[in-house]
């Protein structure tokens, strides 16, 4: 999704090892979660996948971290102090610094909860590729509204996913607060104001390839977390729900490539 946002504002792709970086910082984060993780949900087929294979988490959080120093050199002045930013975003989320009694992280608070994780991962896939190259213009800012409310989604569903536990552990996350049939009412809208904001965008920059590729990731998402509501396993959510993420970069990169041999 970080090379979607630069084909979406027309600026050329970073090189390698920016995209090395975002990879490995990815793989190191989500193998440190697991490797660490010793209690969760006991019918989880991903959490018992873990814990009989933490040394391949292990391999992973290596190769992560081997990544991370080999293109850090790389990186600008710019792409510092932005990982400076979501460094201290992520700190509060995860770690217990809060000022408060009970709660004292972030991901305590089930909405800001939600609200952190969507902008946390607009900020490295939005505003972390082009910080060096763009100005904060409105096109900017429609990709960046549309990116959160994307990720939003997505990340509401995997909260609809553990309504169960969060329920049973007192994490007062969206569902949990308003329903469960509320919270897909919430992705209907949350969907129909993404295509709205497509549309808008195609006013400012007009191109309707890429307006068709929103589109049908938004019914690709509609479709696949319904699908997900009627199965729920693990596998459905990891390549599914979080699919839709490259499938959607992959429809903005053929859109792009149509709009360019056809021009």
């Amino acid at each position: 999704m970080s090379m979607e946002t630069n084909w979406l504002l027309h600026l050329p792709l970073n090189h390698f090892f920016f995209y090395l970086f975002i990879f490995s910082a990815t793989l190191f984060q989500y193998n440190m979660h697991y490797y660490v993780k010793t209690t969760a949900n006991v019918h989880s087929a991903r959490f018992a996948w873990s814990l009989v294979h933490k040394r391949i988490h292990l391999l992973f959080i290596v190769l992560g971290v081997a990544g991370i120093l080999i293109s850090l050199k790389f990186l600008t002045l710019k792409h510092y102090l932005a990982l400076l930013c979501i460094g201290i975003i992520s700190a509060m989320y995860s770690l217990p610094v809060l000022p408060f009694r009970k709660r004292k992280r972030i991901k305590d608070f089930g909405l800001l909860k939600i609200i952190t994780l969507s902008l946390v991962w607009t900020l490295v896939t939005v505003w972390f590729p082009v910080i060096h190259l763009h100005d904060i213009d409105k096109a900017f800012w429609l990709v960046f509204f549309r990116r959160m409310i994307f990720l939003f989604v997505l990340c509401l569903a995997f909260d609809i996913r553990d309504v169960p536990v969060d329920a049973r552990d007192g994490i007062r996350t969206l569902p949990v607060s308003i329903g469960v049939k509320n919270a897909y009412l919430l992705i209907d809208l949350l969907l129909i104001l993404f295509v709205a904001l497509s549309v808008w965008n195609m006013f400012e920059m007009p191109e309707p390839l890429p307006l068709a590729a929103m589109i049908i990731s938004a019914l690709a998402t509609y479709w696949v977390i319904d699908y997900a509501r009627k199965h729920r396993h693990d596998m459905v959510y990891l390549l599914g729900v979080d699919g839709m993420m490259i499938l959607q970069a992959l429809l903005v990169a053929l859109s792009i490539w149509f709009t360019q041999i056809s021009g």
